[in-house]
């Protein structure tokens, strides 16, 4: 827990602030090219990778999703060109009147410079913070990844990574490949690791908890979920584990573990390269 506390109060808002200055961009240029939002119909939100899409979203009150926009303008991919009208009215009928006040009025008037101020910087804001919280949770997962990567290599040369890949069967890894973000069984893993035993593959996940009432969720609920579905495929030689750091309760904890989950620390992996020591040897 000292650790995540650490990390967060050095790292924890960097994120947000970079995030907050491409928002403010992105924000500054859809409204520029839309007449301050007065000319919606501007092929300015056209373009499903133009980091002023992600703006229009965010001029909804409150902020709209990718599903909620593709949902609402019955639309089957996000930006369809065929639809672009529908997500055009999506976004004007649900424009936040708090923010902008100058396309509520009649006729509609340009804002004045503290109205558009406001409006950038506030939705620029709310930008950030999703992104923000979307790279909180993915960047400490990478991390987690590459250190087990350096554990492995610490454990046995025979580790190697390779390109990630469906896992059908217990044979489709020869033994110590290794590769992330793979299906096994149907179901993704963070990790797949093929032990040096030639016999077990060891099905890795990488959790982050910020409170103990969320770890349950994490661990127990996910991971658990993911080793039923594993053990089903496979049985007994595909071992689930879990690489945690953050805030997870003793309780949580030893019910994962009698659950049949292998817990490791992302602080300390010398227990994961114990580990696969051990299993190497039958």
């Amino acid at each position: 827990m000292a650790l995540f506390v650490e990390w967060f109060t050095s790292r924890g808002n960097v994120a947000y602030r970079q995030a907050y200055g491409e928002a403010i961009m992105a924000v500054s240029d859809l409204l520029d090219a839309t007449r301050d939002l007065v000319d919606v119909n501007s092929p300015a939100i056209a373009g499903r990778n133009d980091p002023r899409c992600e703006a229009a979203r965010y001029h909804a009150g409150p902020p709209l999703s990718d599903d909620d926009l593709i949902t609402v303008a019955r639309a089957p991919q996000l930006w369809e060109s065929d639809r672009f009208e529908a997500f055009v009215t999506v976004i004007q009928e649900t424009t936040d009147p708090l923010r902008f006040p100058w396309l509520f009025v009649e006729p509609k008037r340009v804002p004045t410079a503290e109205e558009r101020d406001l409006a950038v910087k506030w939705t620029a804001g709310l930008v950030a913070a999703r992104r923000a919280s979307t790279l909180r949770r993915s960047e400490p997962s990478r991390r987690q990844e590459r250190q087990v990567d350096n554990a492995l290599a610490t454990a046995s040369p025979k580790f190697s990574k390779i390109k990630a890949r469906p896992v059908t069967s217990m044979r489709d890894l020869r033994p110590g490949a290794y590769s992330g973000q793979s299906k096994v069984a149907g179901t993704r893993a963070d990790l797949a690791i093929a032990l040096l035993d030639g016999q077990r593959l060891l099905a890795l996940e990488c959790k982050v908890s910020n409170s103990e009432v969320n770890s349950y969720k994490r661990l127990n609920h996910e991971v658990g979920n993911k080793r039923r579905a594993w053990q089903q495929a496979f049985g007994d030689p595909c071992l689930t584990g879990a690489v945690l750091a953050g805030s997870f309760s003793v309780e949580t904890l030893v019910a994962a573990q009698e659950a049949g989950i292998y817990l490791f620390w992302e602080h300390d992996l010398n227990s994961l390269v114990e580990f696969v020591k051990i299993t190497a040897s039958g």
